[in-house]
């Protein structure tokens, strides 16, 4: 049932699109990496170069 609800949210944020096309881009505060990733995986997003939680949106510049 969870993972239903899980389903739903994720829809929810992202519009209830396939997600194929909706990135969303970040840039690591820490170490500088620019990254992209699906708007459903938008929460605990980390560097993948540093692992550091620390990320901005790379458009807000």
């Amino acid at each position: 049932m969870s993972v239903g609800l899980l389903s739903s949210l994720s829809d929810a944020i992202s519009g209830g699109s396939d997600g194929d096309d909706d990135v969303f881009s970040y840039q690591c505060a820490s170490c500088g990496t620019e990254f992209d990733l699906p708007k459903t995986r938008m929460v605990g997003v980390r560097c993948p170069d540093c692992r550091s939680m620390d990320v901005r949106d790379a458009d807000e510049r």
